[in-house]
């Protein structure tokens, strides 16, 4: 593998088994007659595949996976601009936690037949990679999305993004969207809705670090201006402002429920297991 996949290896692991699958999301059903192996039963499965002496033994029903049973055309939308270079709330940059993301969906797929394609970009613009198969694609997805975010972005618009998806993009797919968290506007709720009502939709966000949480001065990567010490701002103001955030993210969490797309939160690499495998499971229950 390459450095970003063997990257993501490092944190995601390479045990893929059962993820993505079941309920409504798996868009493509194709079975050979070739038995792979058995998996827990999830809701949407087709009930004769269920393998009664497994289960009897085992307690726990379970269902038997073919070759090449299922598989999705995957499109990873990714925010490659400004804030990616500010720092996540575990203390690594939020390029390289949104990297391992990204990577562990590529790695998802490998070993599957899952087509994936990438959608990045900034205020600018936006760059779309057709979907394909397999490491080197992947590789280079992830190379592209790392080198565009470390090269002097302009500021993050992932609404920009979605809008290029919503356009461009007609044919259902799973729509897998890594961002910062972004503040709810309306233009974001629109464009949310039209894509939520075509395709199925993920979504990670990289968690931001306080911006009260040192000693010392910061800055906003998005405006260069300084962002005071809490020693500097003093205690009713820092108060006033873990409310304030408190209230930014349940008002994200209430627009994602309300548009019944799974989500979670990271906000260091040694999460991303965790976090997205629970994420998965909410997803194969949807139907």
């Amino acid at each position: 593998m390459g450095q970003h996949l063997n990257r993501a290896k490092r944190f995601f692991g390479t045990d893929t088994r059962g993820l993505l699958e079941g309920g409504r999301y798996a868009l493509l059903h194709t079975r050979s007659m070739e038995f792979d192996d058995l998996r827990p039963y999830v809701p949407g499965d087709d009930v004769r595949d269920i393998d009664w002496r497994a289960t009897a033994r085992s307690g726990t029903v379970l269902i038997k996976r073919f070759v090449s049973e299922k598989h999705h055309k995957i499109l990873l939308v990714a925010d490659a601009g400004r804030n990616m270079t500010a720092l996540a709330a575990g203390g690594e940059t939020k390029r390289d936690v949104a990297e391992a993301i990204l990577g562990a969906f590529g790695l998802i797929t490998l070993g599957r037949s899952d087509e994936i394609g990438m959608v990045y970009g900034d205020a600018r613009g936006c760059v779309s990679i057709r979907a394909g198969r397999g490491e080197t694609h992947i590789e280079s997805m992830l190379d592209h999305f790392y080198r565009h975010t470390a090269t002097s972005p302009a500021p993050s618009s992932i609404e920009d993004q979605l809008r290029y998806v919503a356009t461009h993009y007609r044919r259902r797919m799973l729509v897998v969207v890594v961002s910062d968290e972004p503040d709810v506007t309306l233009g974001l709720d629109e464009v949310t809705a039209r894509l939520a009502a075509r395709h199925d939709v993920l979504w990670a966000f990289v968690s931001d670090m306080p911006a009260v949480s040192g000693d010392s001065d910061g800055y906003d990567v998005a405006t260069g201006a300084v962002v005071p010490s809490r020693t500097r701002l003093g205690r009713r103001v820092e108060v006033a402002y873990r409310r304030a955030e408190q209230r930014r993210r349940a008002r994200l969490e209430a627009f994602l429920t309300t548009h019944a797309i799974p989500f979670t939160a990271i906000g260091r690499r040694d999460e991303i297991r965790p976090r997205l495998t629970a994420m998965a499971e909410v997803f194969a229950r949807a139907g």
